[in-house]
């Protein structure tokens, strides 16, 4: 069988949805290929001069190898700094300077990927830009792609980000978002230098999902009737969580709906005459309880590149409502199974229009759900789009 060698700093857990990206890419590609991993261990597990560590993750053989320690408070500090006067648009001056504060270069792990001799390399994060340059000609390897993880943030406009967008053979993005501003970045750079960028395709990931599971109501919930989800927080280890708006208010706006609202460490739910705590562990499987069985979810949260509780809620026929000019937004938008908003007020406008308009409502589940098994529900389908990709 054919050999793929993933390279990543994003694998295991901890990661986020970059790292659940890596995970069902590697995934479908193993139906195809014999998949090893070079997980570039960025953080403090492992000093530099640390020797190899190799070890079995489910069918996977994963190669932990040392490399440059990312600094992301350093970086942080350093990208609001140049953002100063700037816009969104960091200057050229520092960026080397950025993209190393991310970490990732280390020439042991260039040659380690050159020893597998696999038939395609896939590059998966910001933390590979390096890797295209370094592996060169001599790595054995009849096809790299790159999949930057980079979305639509900024950074990837700049210089040192080339190798992920013009020396290699494929770039795997997204969401439209991200594949427009790969367009982009192209054109631009054909325009200046006469380079010539990949063929650019949209991965769309198929998410595991247990709808018998979903199915079944959430323990706790037996007392409500109907509800809304509040997302202000997950999962645990996802960042920037929202303070609550509180169950009052989100009624007061709403109506006469119970609000079950998912946020880090606690999950509750309310009506006007009694409030509980919801007595299960904050898990994906009882998210998908409680998705399957509210009116409509809000989501408040900051939103990834992935938006994967939105992909899971259009799976299982409930509307969303979420922030404008996010991914979760395109997939709204995409699948007519949901609405965006722009501030509080707009959220709950199109919230409270969902709730009160059952045709609407039942348009919405119905289309949203068509939309997601079409594109993110097809396992089968999916796997032959990773293939198609990484080997061409």
């Amino acid at each position: 069988m054919t050999r793929a060698v993933v390279v990543t700093a994003r694998w295991g857990p901890g990661h986020g949805e970059s790292g659940l990206i890596v995970r069902l890419l590697a995934g479908a590609l193993s139906l195809h290929a014999h998949v090893e991993v070079v997980s570039l261990c960025t953080g403090t597990e492992m000093p530099l001069g640390a020797s190899v560590r190799t070890r079995r993750d489910s069918v996977f053989a994963v190669h932990e190898i040392p490399a440059a320690r990312a600094e992301p408070q350093r970086a942080g500090l350093l990208r609001a700094a140049l953002a100063q006067g700037h816009g969104d648009r960091l200057p050229e001056v520092a960026g080397g300077r950025l993209v190393e504060l991310g970490g990732g270069p280390t020439r042991r792990a260039a040659e380690l990927v050159a020893s597998l001799r696999a038939g395609a390399v896939v590059l998966a994060g910001p933390e590979t830009w390096w890797l295209p340059e370094a592996l060169g000609s001599g790595a054995a390897t009849s096809r790299i792609v790159s999949v930057p993880l980079l979305g639509d943030d900024a950074k990837a406009d700049l210089s040192r980000f080339d190798p992920l967008f013009f020396k290699v053979d494929g770039v795997g993005v997204l969401s439209g978002a991200e594949a427009r501003r790969v367009a982009n970045r192209g054109s631009s750079q054909q325009a200046a230098a006469g380079a010539q960028m990949p063929a650019c395709t949209e991965l769309e990931l198929a998410l595991p999902l247990n709808r018998p599971a979903a199915a079944q109501l959430m323990v706790g919930m037996s007392h409500f009737g109907r509800f809304v989800a509040l997302l202000t927080g997950f999962p645990e280890d996802a960042p920037g969580a929202l303070r609550s708006p509180g169950h009052d208010y989100v009624r007061r706006a709403l109506g006469p709906v119970a609000v079950a609202e998912v946020r880090h460490g606690r999950w509750s739910v309310s009506d006007r005459v009694k409030v509980r705590e919801v007595p299960v562990g904050p898990s994906r499987a009882n998210l998908w309880k409680l998705l399957s069985h509210a009116e409509v979810c809000l989501d408040l949260r900051p939103q990834g590149m992935l938006g994967r509780e939105t992909l899971e809620s259009l799976l299982l026929g409930t509307p969303v409502v979420v922030p404008e000019g996010t991914v979760a937004a395109e997939h709204a938008e995409r699948s007519d199974g949901g609405l965006w908003y722009r501030d509080y007020g707009e959220m709950f406008d199109a919230a409270k229009a969902i709730l009160d308009d059952a045709s609407l409502r039942a348009a919405l589940s119905s289309s949203g759900r068509s939309w997601a098994e079409e594109v993110h529900g097809d396992q089968d389908r999916f796997c032959e789009q990773v293939a198609r990709f990484v080997f061409g």
